[in-house]
């Protein structure tokens, strides 16, 4: 009987200490943290397709998250909310969200078809510069706006930007247009322009979207035996050989107002494997750390403010090989000699030294 009121107690006590310990096992700790995790109720872009130009809206609905991020510069933002995007390409959207227990994140991407322009018109040539006749753009006036705003750039996204109007009022509401200078545009290259509204016929200043972007092309110049104005290299030398690896500077000639360079600096013509990438507001530019022994490398310079030009040739030189230290060597034969040659030498030692004793000692005393 005692016995059995024994392993009664024993069970009882058991079954109370699993009830009042708490399972602090992994799978248990893991099933408590998936529930404290942040909960990203909602991360959606409308429309998913636009056109360049065009704007999206990103939304978004967080829940238990103590610091709420998206990347692309929109930054810190509150638990449930909306912002307008538009970007010039195709672009992925991540959504960073935590709290004490850890992190979730989300991707969405907003895909932006871009535009495929005509062939456009071809303005013509000045026999005298080289450059651009004068080009006369014109466009469908819109509800009688008042003032309007051109762009001309060198790619389709405008990323790469020539001339921008700001907002100018046209002679004629009715006929809006625009008359760009000649001797701006480089002959044989191909732009594009677009417009939109900045003050309507009441007055009201505001920002239409950009129309469609239409192309025009610079026809081909004429045959000129006169060097065509382009950046030179001026040191190194083009072609030059055994340069030294440091320090190293390199200097060009440079454009008429231009305030921003870009350099490039590879291991290949094709420019490729680059070894520095940098801007600069002057004609120079020196390098910080030594170039590798007895390599070719290759060069170009771009104008890049205020108005982007060509790049120039690619430029070579090739570096100094490395100096050899040279160490004369010693023979061994000639350090030591031969073994035959000691023993002889030490018995002749020998010899003398007991010569010399048995002198002394049969020397008669007085």
């Amino acid at each position: 009987m005692r016995r059995f009121s024994f392993l009664l107690v024993i069970i009882l006590v058991t079954g109370l200490i699993n009830i009042m310990v708490p399972d602090y096992s992994v799978q248990a700790l893991a099933e408590q943290n998936i529930v404290t995790l942040p909960e990203i109720t909602d991360f959606t872009v409308t429309p998913s397709n636009i056109d360049s130009g065009s704007a999206a809206t990103l939304t978004w609905d967080i829940r238990n998250a103590t610091s709420i991020s998206i990347d692309h510069g929109i930054g810190n933002v509150s638990a449930k909310g909306q912002v307008q995007v538009n970007p010039l390409y195709s672009t992925t959207y991540k959504l960073s969200v935590s709290n004490g227990t850890g992190t979730r994140t989300r991707y969405i991407t907003l895909n932006v078809e871009m535009p495929q322009p005509g062939t456009g018109d071809i303005v013509n040539v000045d026999p005298v510069t080289g450059r651009n006749s004068e080009v006369d753009l014109a466009w469908q006036d819109y509800c009688l706006s008042k003032e309007y705003q051109v762009q001309i750039a060198r790619d389709p996204y405008f990323t790469l930007k020539v001339y921008d109007s700001g907002s100018m009022e046209t002679a004629d509401s009715l006929y809006p247009a625009l008359l760009y200078n000649p001797g701006s545009l480089e002959a044989g290259h191909t732009y594009y322009w677009r417009v939109r509204v900045t003050q309507a016929a009441t007055g009201q200043r505001i920002l239409s979207q950009w129309s469609e972007p239409k192309s025009f092309k610079v026809g081909a110049g004429f045959a000129t035996r006169a060097d065509y104005a382009s950046v030179h290299a001026f040191t190194p030398a083009n072609g030059c050989t055994s340069c030294p690896v440091k320090p190293v500077s390199f200097s060009w000639s440079g454009y008429q107002d231009i305030t921003k360079y870009r350099f490039l600096l590879a291991k290949d013509p094709q420019l490729q494997n680059i070894v520095v990438e940098a801007f600069t507001s002057t004609t120079s530019y020196s390098l910080l750390n030594a170039l590798e022994y007895d390599t070719s490398y290759f060069w170009q310079v771009m104008a890049v403010e205020p108005i982007p030009s060509d790049s120039s040739a690619v430029f070579t030189f090739h570096t100094e090989p490395e100096m050899q230290t040279v160490v004369p060597q010693v023979s061994s034969s000639q350090s030591f000699p031969p073994l035959w040659a000691i023993i002889v030498m030490a018995t002749g030692v020998l010899l003398i030294i007991t010569a010399a004793i048995f002198i002394v000692r049969a020397r008669p005393r007085i």
